[in-house]
């Protein structure tokens, strides 16, 4: 396992990242089933930077297998395979769970892989009329090897105030908070970002993303990503999600997400 993820790392480039997304989009555009899904009104927008802040259904469930690529200067980091998982309590409150692997990659040592950092979230709305807006802090805890550079040693917390407002088709959402990071090296942080998806059908949704963050370290400067992505559901139980940005303004940086998902339970509906 060390040996090929050590041959896995090697071979991420940017260029190659493109290329592969590139190849997955054309896969689903010309699946066979394109157009012809069972239809789904809603997405969750799950694999964007910005979260939307209205919650599942009591019952809903979704299970997320994706692999997320982070390329910086110092190196890069991927979670593969990794689960996200969703569940809606309450009318105003769902539960959130990651459980990666990580690859790290630094540049100029040598490449770690292991199991990452847990994170855990509560999306708790507090306004659901003609908008909605939520605060949904996500905790990650240090689960990972911080010597092997699969953690951050100690505990990050993300508290965002998300808001949401929607125009038939049209999605727009936006908000920002604050990253807690006390680890050695590491910096508190602002953040925020701003979302943009149209479900073109009620199957089929993609959306544009400027997401932006503070300094997080002395030797990482302040940046503003641009990121596009989306998500498409084969059928009622099943969807793929997919996300690929770069920065546009501060330190340089790629990103990209690609994931299968199942589903099940109630699906929240516009209003």
């Amino acid at each position: 396992m060390t040996i090929h993820a050590t041959v896995i790392a090697k071979s991420i480039t940017t260029k190659q990242s493109r290329k592969a997304f590139l190849n997955f989009f054309i896969l689903i555009f010309f699946h066979p089933q394109f157009g012809l899904a069972e239809k789904v009104p809603l997405s969750s927008a799950d694999e964007f930077l910005t979260d939307t802040p209205v919650p599942f259904l009591p019952g809903r469930v979704t299970l997320d297998f994706y692999s997320y690529l982070t390329k910086k200067k110092p190196g890069s980091t991927v979670n593969m395979p990794s689960l996200e998982a969703n569940v809606g309590v309450l009318p105003d409150l769902q539960l959130y769970l990651i459980t990666p692997a990580t690859l790290a990659a630094p540049k100029h040592k040598s490449t770690q892989y292991g199991y990452g950092d847990v994170k855990i979230g509560a999306k708790c709305r507090f306004w659901a009329r003609s908008i909605d807006i939520a605060f949904y802090p996500k905790i990650t805890l240090p689960s990972g090897d911080s010597k092997k550079g699969l953690g951050n040693g100690t505990w990050i917390g993300r508290f965002p105030i998300w808001i949401q407002k929607e125009w038939g088709d049209w999605r727009v959402s936006g908000g920002g908070g604050y990253y807690v990071n006390r680890a050695i090296g590491q910096r508190n942080y602002p953040f925020g970002g701003a979302l943009i998806r149209w479900q073109i059908t009620e199957h089929l949704m993609l959306g544009n993303e400027l997401f932006a963050q503070g300094k997080i370290n002395a030797n990482e400067k302040a940046n503003l990503l641009y990121n596009f992505g989306g998500s498409y559901f084969l059928d009622s139980h099943s969807f793929l999600t997919f996300l690929a940005g770069h920065s546009i303004a501060g330190a340089k940086q790629f990103v990209a997400w690609v994931g299968w998902g199942v589903a099940w339970g109630p699906v929240t509906t516009p209003r």
